[in-house]
């Protein structure tokens, strides 16, 4: 890209070059005023200027794509990273060149005309085509090669970083030429300025010969000028028709390829030719049939993934459903085997908390049905999280009473967190009664706890209507608790022996001597539960 400059240099020098051989190998001869003092100045102006400006032109024009191109030079280059003015800029760079090239020399001709026609005031036709055409045809055919050879590098060197990603279809900041365009200054290259010039050539000897002193030369110079423009017209007409050949397929191509962007994947482009075109159809229509295929496998497996979020969206609200009764640990198993033999029944060693309210009988006699609901419902409620931080499972629910088995952890923790679950539930009840004074007689929850080894698993109930499976521990402890349970006066909590051994140095509790206890035969030393001895830190900052 740094070359640009001084290639438009070069250029500009080939045009002066051929301007001057043409002149002094056809034309010099018969234009006296071609050698006069008057026009020399003139001519050495105007070939400064006409190297000067199109170089310090083209390097301004070309600082920003190259300071940028610069700039990221040894780096890895994330296109996106161009700033779209450079890109946009780097992209009009041979469509820009090749105007300002023309309009200079279009320029520097009109001057070169006025000032002819200020210095001398006769003078034939020809020499008028002679220093207006001929810099004219000239500096097209200069424009026509800076564009060209500055586009071939630009899509060398510059396009392929600066393009990527940049927006071309719609960007009205782009100068686009297309290939009919392409096709028309190539034609005015090859066929349309070198057969001007041929025909500009005979014109001007035509003006200046003496038709009587040599007929035949005239004739001639009739011939060469119809010869060029038949030519140059015959050309016009093939780059028209190569134009159409190209350009309009291209054109359909881009349509087609829009319509595609926009997802209409029905497009086809008809394979009107057999060369490159016609492949590059063939390959669009291949390209649109399999997207086709892809879309519509696509749409296809989108609505079968729509059933089944369907289908999971509705077994998540079965799954929020049940949790509401199934116990943390059933839940936790079946996530992780539905057929987990941990299912079955096994023996394990576990701590059973039994809890209800105490005078329920009576106050179902004193409040309506419904509100006894709701305000079993509000307690229980706030029982909840304490219970289930501490890692216990809501197994049975009986109207006015709780079963919550806990089993994580060893026996000494399992039965601790028992403990602090009941003391936390004796502590939201007390909170509870404080809030709602006068509204109902003051709740009192009773409960026991026993550790030990029962059968956890599922059970199953089967009879004349079907079979109920559910998930409970059964055994001695279990029947302990419960009895301990019934033992309770005014929110007491009442420890089996084996809990308040195994949590004897966690918490103050108080001997209630044996107690004959329902459906066991020998009396049960049983604790009660005070509260929480304080850490062995927090004890020795006491002392």
């Amino acid at each position: 890209m740094a070359w640009i400059p001084f290639l438009v240099l070069l250029l500009n020098l080939g045009g002066l070059g051929l301007q001057q051989v043409y002149s002094m190998l056809n034309l010099r001869p018969y234009l006296p005023l071609y050698d006069s003092a008057q026009t020399q100045h003139m001519r050495e102006t105007t070939r400064v200027l006409l190297m000067l400006i199109p170089v310090v032109f083209s390097a301004a024009y070309l600082w920003p794509v190259l300071a940028w191109l610069r700039s990221i030079q040894g780096d890895p280059v994330d296109a996106r990273t161009a700033p779209s003015r450079v890109a946009e800029r780097c992209a009009n760079t041979p469509l820009m060149l090749a105007m300002a090239t023309l309009l200079i020399w279009i320029f520097f001709s009109l001057a070169v005309l006025f000032r002819m026609q200020m210095v001398f005031t006769e003078s034939t036709l020809g020499a008028w085509i002679h220093f207006f055409v001929r810099p004219l045809l000239a500096g097209l055919i200069v424009a026509t090669a800076i564009f060209f050879t500055t586009e071939h590098i630009c899509r060398t060197h510059a396009w392929p970083i600066l393009l990527e990603g940049m927006p071309i279809e719609g960007n009205p900041r782009l100068w686009k030429i297309r290939v009919g365009h392409r096709l028309f200054l190539l034609w005015m290259a090859v066929s349309f300025l070198p057969l001007g010039a041929v025909a500009m050539t005979a014109f001007i000897r035509l003006d200046i010969a003496d038709p009587a002193s040599n007929p035949q030369h005239r004739m001639v110079m009739v011939v060469i000028i119809f010869i060029g423009a038949s030519a140059a017209l015959g050309g016009a007409w093939l780059a028209w028709l190569v134009s159409r050949a190209m350009s309009r397929p291209l054109r359909d191509l881009e349509g087609a390829m829009g319509r595609l962007r926009g997802g209409d994947f029905t497009v086809r482009e008809r394979t009107a030719s057999t060369d490159e075109i016609g492949a590059l159809a063939e390959g669009f229509n291949l390209m649109a049939g399999r997207l086709a295929e892809s879309y519509r496998a696509l749409e296809a497996r989108n609505r079968e993934l729509a059933g089944a979020l369907e289908r999971v969206a509705f077994l998540e609200s079965v799954k929020r459903g049940l949790d509401r009764f199934v116990p943390d640990t059933v839940r936790r198993l079946i996530e992780e085997d539905p057929d987990s033999p941990s299912l079955s029944k096994t023996l394990r060693d576990v701590t059973v908390l039994f809890l209800d309210i105490e005078g329920y009988t009576r106050l179902s006699e004193q409040l309506p049905r419904e509100e006894l609901s709701r305000l079993v419902e509000r307690y229980f409620s706030l029982y909840l999280a304490d219970i289930r931080r501490e890692g216990g499972d809501i197994n049975e629910t009986a109207g006015d009473g709780l079963m919550i088995l806990f089993q994580e952890g060893a026996p000494e923790a399992h039965a601790a967190a028992a403990v602090r679950a009941a003391l936390a539930v004796r502590s939201m009840t007390e909170a509870a009664n404080g809030e709602a004074p006068g509204r109902h007689p003051p709740i009192a929850v009773n409960m026991g706890v026993a550790s030990g080894e029962c059968h956890v698993g599922s059970t199953r109930l089967q009879g004349l209507a079907g079979e109920r499976w559910t998930f409970t521990a059964t055994g001695p402890v279990t029947n302990l608790a419960a009895r301990l349970r019934d033992q309770a006066r005014r929110g007491q909590i009442v420890l089996s022996p084996e809990t308040a051994r195994r949590t004897g140095g966690r918490f103050r509790l108080r001997s209630l001597g044996p107690l004959a206890l329902k459906n066991i035969a020998a009396p049960v030393e049983a604790w009660e539960i005070e509260g929480e001895l304080a850490s062995p830190a927090a004890r020795g900052g006491e002392a």
